[in-house]
């Protein structure tokens, strides 16, 4: 059964090298499991029962490149996710500035409809430019429709501001409000081969440079860094941190930095 996919360790080798080059996120021997399962589905969905089949689809079809560094990239994440980086943000910003804020990582979007709903309420001007790697997320971003476990963190007079209820087939999801849509902006990015366009007054990488080697972390710092204004705050995730690179920073609270 293609569910029970073996995977050889050159064939690992091969794939992960793919993911890497790509995406800059390493997978391990630790990662065997998560890449079986996650080839073994997108397996079934092409009818290949052959490992090295699917290779040589990749290989030659572009669609399915695609489908399978998105596959393989993708993270679970929630609502108001490790928000004390937002409650900084509150508290040192100054809401009549216009912010421009960029989440470099932004997955499927709770990230940035996080951030937006907070400074909406608290009556902030701001922008939100969303980017990720993966379409699919992106395109669940751009919907903004979300099971209703996503949200059990979110504030009762937040949900019921800037959140509907689903009907019907939707029952048990929430949808963003276009009030709050409105200020995000998603776009495809990739760390390691695009160029930043603008520069931002905050910008957010969290939760995937954890997945980078040391060389992949500093060149993707390198880049998001060049890209943040001067005094402007820079956020990785709370089990990262910027230790061992150059990054002409300073750390304002955990995982939380600022430009000179």
């Amino acid at each position: 059964m293609v569910s029970e996919t073996i995977i050889t360790s050159a064939q690992f080798k091969k794939l992960s090298g793919i993911v890497y080059k790509e995406s800059g996120i390493v997978l391990n021997k630790k990662k065997y499991n998560l890449l079986a399962a996650r080839l073994a589905k997108r397996m079934r969905l092409k009818k290949i029962s052959s490992v090295s089949d699917y290779i040589q689809l990749i290989s030659n079809n572009k669609d399915e490149f695609v489908e399978f560094i998105d596959a393989t990239t993708t993270n679970h994440t929630y609502f108001f996710r490790e928000n004390k980086h937002c409650e900084y943000i509150l508290h040192a910003m100054d809401g009549k500035k216009p912010l421009k804020i960029w989440c470099a990582a932004s997955s499927s979007g709770e990230e940035a409809f996080s951030i937006a709903v907070q400074l909406l309420a608290n009556s902030f001007s701001f922008t939100i430019y969303a980017s990720d790697i993966s379409d699919s997320m992106l395109n669940l971003g751009k919907k903004a429709i979300y099971p209703v476990e996503r949200v059990k963190n979110v504030p009762l007079s937040i949900l019921h501001t800037y959140f509907q209820k689903g009907k019907n087939k939707w029952k048990n999801h929430v949808k963003l409000k276009p009030q709050v849509q409105q200020y995000v902006r998603f776009e495809k990015f990739n760390l390691l081969s695009d160029t930043p366009f603008d520069t931002f007054d905050i910008i957010f990488c969290r939760n995937v440079m954890i997945y980078f080697d040391t060389e992949t972390r500093q060149r993707v710092v390198s880049s998001l860094c060049s890209a943040l204004n001067p005094g402007g705050y820079f956020f990785v995730g709370m089990s990262e941190s910027l230790n061992g690179l150059d990054h002409g920073l300073t750390t304002v609270l955990p995982s939380g930095y600022k430009k000179k």
